[in-house]
Parts: structure tokens; C-alpha cells; sequence
């Protein structure tokens, strides 16, 4: 037989075997209205799932929708839409009841063909009822039966986004100019990268988008009065330039904006006071000096500019206090001249225009804003929140931190309120325990009146990865690189019932050749060590540079460098709101039904040893993405049993018994070196606000070492 012939065959062959396939692929429909942003971008989802799964999909417009389609289908529109509620009905589907704002509600009809229904209260909710819709075809196909409701726990999920839009005009780094605030300006004017993060985070249900930086003006509005004051340009460091005038810039930012409302985000711009970066270098008449009348007539024009040339601006806020020197009085009230008052002037002026000011408790009170910003409540188109820095600078301690008596004043004078939750905890670190994030959330209070929320950091510029060692992980999105941590704060502050089998399923989507329950259960009690130790050893060490656990370090400048055993012991007591037994008080054994210090090192180590035996069943197969998981859930479980080994040897020292103090931190200098040379393989240094990990990931080995030799222990511990 001839190669040609041989040929033909074998064409033939796969023509007529790939056939039945092609002849009975199903066929679904999705209706929905294109003319909606949110509702398209779900619809999209929905196509990508059906289409992951070999369904053959027609996207469909939401009028054409009757009982006569003959195929599967997936509907996704307003629970008030009466025409389609008509069909549900007639198709042996209810209409869903009290779904309000992002609330929607999910049915199954089998009358003909099996179809699923997306039914939102509003927009909002209807794209994220077709983003749960598109997660659960990825998972079970069209073999799902769904008659269920959701609705937001916490109404605004916010993103807090320190970001440098420019070297001359820093976020809250202050003197510390660090890599990361080095490498984000190029990200921070790249449209590309807003649109990846406001998709991925609209996806983990996240509805506000907050850029917090010194003093953004110069960057974002042109005043006739102070002209030198707008930037000619982009600068950042290394020699980058952007060549963008301001006409370039204020299209930039329209652009971000109406792009997160698509998604149904809103956008704020937050600064600190009195900070007038780069336009006090043009116009020396502007100072940081409250009284100097110049400066608040600058403000006031920059305020009134930035609502004109932003009409999709939803709020600013406001921080009274950083760079300021004097009472809370009177920088509430210097805020309130600046910022307040050109915000009252130009929201009556123009009755149309919607805005929120947002007053931070920092260096003021909700007594004083309710007080000198009264004249605000006369306008009818401005609302006003105050903002709490609740649980300081370490959410990742107790779940039920106790720093309400702001949230409580607001309450008896019914502001609502905004939570700042401030992770400077983990930046390497993709942290996972849905039961914390839960217990979390149910530990809020004044719920009633806390409204929203939003999650970021202060020491760290979060744009595009750039410190991995593996150079496949760097350049995605710092929120895709730690994907597992931003999706259950995002999903689980929406619906905090949300089953942990959407995390399970989300694992297995990406790696679909592991077990996902494994993987699930080794994060979650890797996870689950970490915010333990924070918790026992907290106290009143609140701020971010007074702790950071990933590398067991205080400043040196304001705390103690690397913290030791007797840092523990005798430098703090327990994190506020926790139940826990301290150290001191659990070695001399009066505890009196806490639990004690022991106890959660055993649960510490108990948990990291259980991650590690579910991480070693699970097989590398040369994809980067998951390598990154295998390795933070080791790294985590290491650094969990270094802490529950030092906890123990704390303990145990302050409680006299030295013997068994020397040999706990003889394994915890195991277990460290564990520790950094798996942090070592897998990242490069970086420097943050609370420190500078240099010059490699050895930093701490002396220190840790010194601790052992300093009870008695004699040469390097084997471990054992």
C-alpha cells in the first residue's frame, strides 16, 4: 500500500471517529442582555464554563427568550424583568423573593430541557449569580440541581491599594522607597493591568476599588490658579519616563474608572494630610503649616477639580493626622477646610452628582466628624462614613480583635462605617484557612453599622510579582499570585456560609491533576499555625513594623530586631480580644481554664505536621503555578513548627525549666533552617516597610541559632 493511500486512510479514519462528536455535541443558550457591562462579563464566564465542558453555546439576547427554545439554556437577568419571570413560571420555576442590592438567586427547571436561572436584584447581583452559575458548570457540567439565594454580608468589599502614581508623588512608604514602590508606577499607568486585576477581583466578589497615595493631585487634575503644580510627565525610578500630559492622564483614569463600574466596583482615591508632595516644590507659598491659608486654598481647588474632572469618581478619603502635628481638633477641622468644605460647595452646586467622604479615625474621632463636618449632612447627594483601622496592622491574629471603641462611638451617633483590615503579615506568603476568615467576619461588631470593609497593606505596592526565583510566576498580578488568599476574603465577606466545596472545586480547576481535597485540607491547616502565634504574642505591639511574622522580626529601630524567646515571654502580653493564656501566665501555670501557651503549640505543630503529610501525597508534575503551591504549603507548615517549638521553649524558660527550654529551641533552629532555605529556593529578598530582608533568606539563622546556644546548647542541633 502506498504512503499516499496510507494516508488517505488515516484521514478518513479520523474524520469518521470524530463524527459522533461533532454530531451530538449539545447545544445550550445563554440569554442575557449585552447592553449590561456586569451582566455581559458573567454571560462571558458562562460561555467559557459551558464551552470547558464540549457544550456547543449560542449567546443569545434576553428578548428573544421563550418556552419554545428547544435547548439548554442559561438565562441571566433582573429578578424584575416580568417577561422572564413569565417563562420561569411556566417552566415549573418560582420567582425568588427579597432579592435586594448584589443579591441574586439561582433555580434549576427540568420542564423540556434543563435550564438555570440567574435572577439578581439589581445588576450587580445578576452578574454575580452568573459568575456562581459559570463556577459550578466548570465543575459539574449541566448536571447540577441549584434553588438557592445569596446576598452580601458586608455590603462594600473593598480593595486598599497603596500605589506611587508618580517618584515625586510616594504612597504611604514615606522615606522607604521600596522595590516594590519602585516597580509599580509602570504598572499603575498600564490599562492592562487594571483590567486583569478588576476582572479577577469582580470574580472573588470584591465591589470597591480604593488607590491610597500622599497627595494624588498632581497627578490627576490641572488648576488654573497653581498650573506648575499638575506633572508634565510620568517619572519613576531606573530611568522610567511615561509621556503623559494631563489631558492623557485624566482620559487614563476615566478609562479605570468606568471600567471598574463595568464590573460593579466603585472607585475612591484616598490621601494622607497635610502632604502636598511636588506642588509645595513649585509654589513654596504651600507648606504642611495648617494655618498657612495658601495651602487650603490649593486643597480646596484641587478638591472641587478632582469631582469636575472625575464624573466617575464615587468618594475620596480622607486621613487626618500623618504628617500633621497638632490636636485632633484641629486636624479634624483643618481636613474639614480643605477637603470637606469644597466637597459641600461643589456637591450643592450640582445637585446630580452622587459622592462619599470617607473621614479615617486616624488623629481624630467620630465625636469630631460628626461635629465640624455637620454642614455636610445638609446636602442631600453626599453621604459621609467614618473608617477604623480595626485590628491595627495584623488582621492575621485573633479572628475577634477588640479595638471597636471608635466603631462603638459611630454607632451611638449613627455613622456608618468603614473597617480598614491591614495585612503586613504576609507578603510572600499565599495564606489559606476559610474557618479564620469566617470566624472573622462573624467577630465584626456593631455589624448593623459597619457597612464595608477593605484589605490591603501599607509596607507593600501590590502590582505585578517580580520576586520569585522561578521567572514563570513573575509578571502575573501580586492578587493572581496569592489568587487562594484574595478569593476567600473576597467570596467568604459576601456569603460567609459559602460551602468550603467552592474552594475545593476552585483548587481542582486549576490543578486538576491533584486531589483538591488534599491540597484543601494541607493550606487550610498550614494556614491555620500562623495567626496562633501573632495572637499569643501580640499585646499592644499593633503597628506593622512592630511584628512581622514571616520573618519572625520587630524593627530594630523601634522594637527588637529578631524576636527572641524572652521577646515573647516578657515584651507583650495576648493580642487584644483573644481568650488565650499568655506565656508568663501559662509557665506559672495559672491559667485558670485558658487555654495555655502549651496547648497551642501542640495545636500548632499538630496542624503543620497533618499539612505536611497531606502536601508529601501530592505529585510536582512540572507546572510552575502548582510548584508555588507545594512549596508555600511546606513553607508555612515549616515556619509553623518553628513557632510552635519557640512558643514551647518560651515557656518553658520562663517557667525555669531551661533543660526543656534548650532542647525546644534546639528543634526550632531546625525547623527554622527548614524554613529559610525553603523561602531561600523558591524568593528573592525584598525590602518593606518593617523591614529589609537582606542580604538573602539566612538573615535570621544567627539569631535563631544564638537562641539555643544561649540556654546551654552547645554546637548545631541535629533536630531530634
Amino acid at each position: 500500500m502506498s504512503r499516499k493511500i496510507k494516508m488517505c486512510i488515516g484521514v478518513i479514519s479520523l474524520i469518521i471517529f470524530t463524527m459522533p462528536f461533532l454530531a451530538f455535541a449539545e447545544k445550550v443558550g445563554v440569554f442575557f442582555d449585552s447592553n449590561v457591562a456586569q451582566i455581559k462579563f458573567a454571560a462571558g464566564d458562562v460561555k467559557a464554563a459551558l464551552e470547558s465542558k464540549n457544550f456547543t453555546v449560542e449567546m443569545l439576547p434576553l428578548t428573544s427568550l421563550n418556552e419554545k427554545y428547544a435547548n439548554k439554556k442559561v438565562v441571566i437577568a433582573i429578578a424584575s424583568n416580568n417577561t422572564v419571570t413569565k417563562v420561569l413560571t411556566r417552566q415549573g420555576g418560582t420567582i425568588p423573593t427579597g432579592v435586594g442590592e448584589q443579591a441574586y438567586g439561582l433555580q434549576t427547571t427540568k420542564k423540556g430541557q434543563s435550564s438555570y436561572w440567574v435572577l439578581g436584584g439589581d445588576i450587580n447581583g445578576a452578574m454575580y449569580g452568573g459568575l456562581q452559575i459559570a463556577e459550578n458548570i466548570s465543575h459539574d457540567g449541566f448536571s447540577g440541581l441549584y434553588n438557592n439565594q445569596e446576598s452580601p454580608f458586608m455590603l462594600n468589599r473593598g480593595m486598599k491599594l497603596n500605589m506611587p502614581l508618580d517618584r515625586r508623588i510616594p504612597t504611604y512608604v514615606g522615606g522607604w522607597t521600596s522595590n516594590s514602590a519602585k516597580k509599580a508606577i509602570p504598572h499603575v499607568w498600564d490599562m492592562m493591568f487594571w483590567i486583569n486585576l478588576i476582572d479577577q477581583q469582580a470574580r472573588n466578589r470584591y465591589n470597591v476599588l480604593s488607590v491610597w497615595v500622599h497627595h494624588p493631585f498632581p497627578a490627576l487634575v490641572k488648576l488654573a490658579d497653581y498650573p506648575k503644580a499638575c506633572l508634565p510627565r510620568i517619572e519613576g525610578f531606573d530611568g522610567f519616563v511615561k509621556e503623559m500630559n494631563h489631558e492623557q492622564r485624566v482620559a487614563f483614569w476615566r478609562e479605570v474608572m468606568q471600567y471598574a463600574h463595568s464590573r460593579g466596583m466603585k472607585f475612591y482615591f484616598f490621601n494622607w494630610n497635610v502632604y502636598v508632595d511636588y506642588a509645595k516644590d513649585q509654589y513654596p507659598e504651600i507648606t504642611k503649616d495648617l494655618s498657612n491659608a495658601a495651602t487650603i486654598d490649593y486643597m480646596n481647588k484641587c478638591m472641587k477639580a478632582l469631582i469636575d474632572t472625575y464624573p466617575d469618581l464615587d468618594g475620596f478619603g480622607i486621613t487626618a493626622g500623618d504628617g500633621m502635628s497638632k490636636s485632633p481638633e484641629e486636624n479634624t477641622s483643618w481636613t474639614y477646610q480643605a477637603i470637606g468644605k469644597p466637597v459641600k460647595e461643589y456637591l450643592t452646586e450640582h445637585p446630580s452628582r452622587k459622592f462619599n467622604l470617607i473621614h479615617r479615625s486616624v488623629y481624630s474621632n467620630p465625636q469630631l466628624f460628626d461635629s465640624i463636618y455637620a454642614p455636610l449632612k445638609t446636602v442631600s447627594n453626599v453621604t459621609t462614613n467614618f473608617s477604623f483601622k480595626y485590628a491595627q496592622a495584623h488582621m492575621y491574629s485573633t479572628p475577634t480583635p477588640k479595638w471597636g471603641a471608635a466603631i462603638e462611638s459611630a454607632t451611638k451617633l449613627g455613622i456608618k462605617t468603614w473597617i480598614t483590615i491591614r495585612n503586613d503579615d504576609y507578603f510572600y506568603l499565599n495564606w489559606g484557612d476559610p474557618k479564620f476568615v469566617r470566624d472573622y467576619m462573624a467577630g465584626i461588631p456593631e455589624k448593623q453599622n459597619v457597612i464595608s470593609m477593605y484589605i490591603g497593606s501599607d509596607g507593600y505596592n501590590p502590582t505585578r510579582t517580580y520576586f520569585c526565583k522561578n521567572e514563570a510566576m513573575n509578571g502575573q498580578l501580586e492578587v493572581e499570585r496569592r489568587w487562594y488568599m484574595e478569593m476567600l476574603w473576597g467570596r467568604i465577606s459576601y456569603n460567609p456560609q459559602i460551602s468550603d466545596d467552592v474552594f475545593k472545586n476552585m483548587l481542582a480547576k486549576r490543578f486538576p491533576t491533584v486531589s483538591a481535597d488534599n491540597l484543601f485540607q494541607a493550606w487550610t491547616l498550614a494556614s491555620r499555625t500562623l495567626p496562633k502565634v501573632t495572637e499569643l504574642i501580640m499585646g499592644a505591639w499593633s503597628l506593622d513594623f512592630h511584628w512581622y511574622p514571616e520573618a519572625c522580626w520587630s524593627d530594630p529601630g523601634r522594637c527588637t530586631g529578631f524576636r527572641t524567646i524572652d521577646g515573647f515571654a516578657n515584651e507583650t502580653t495576648i493580642a487584644k480580644g483573644s481568650d488565650l493564656c499568655d506565656i508568663a501566665t501559662s509557665a506559672a501555670g495559672n491559667c485558670q481554664g485558658k487555654k495555655s501557651s502549651y496547648t497551642v503549640a501542640d495545636e500548632m505543630q499538630v496542624d503543620a505536621e497533618k499539612a505536611l503529610s497531606k502536601i508529601n501525597t501530592i505529585t510536582r508534575n512540572g507546572n510552575a503555578d502548582l510548584d508555588m503551591a507545594i512549596d508555600n504549603v511546606k513553607q508555612m507548615a515549616y515556619l509553623g513548627i518553628y513557632y510552635a517549638h519557640k512558643v514551647r521553649g518560651a515557656t518553658f524558660k520562663k517557667a525555669g525549666q531551661i533543660e526543656k527550654a534548650r532542647e525546644s529551641m534546639g528543634r526550632a533552629y531546625s525547623w527554622w533552617i527548614k524554613y529559610s532555605r525553603a523561602m531561600e529556593v523558591t524568593y528573592h529578598t525584598d525590602s518593606f516597610r518593617n523591614l529589609s530582608i537582606n542580604p538573602d533568606w539566612k538573615f535570621g539563622d544567627a539569631a535563631a541559632l544564638k537562641e539555643f546556644t544561649d540556654l546551654g546548647g552547645i554546637g548545631i542541633p541535629d533536630g531530634k
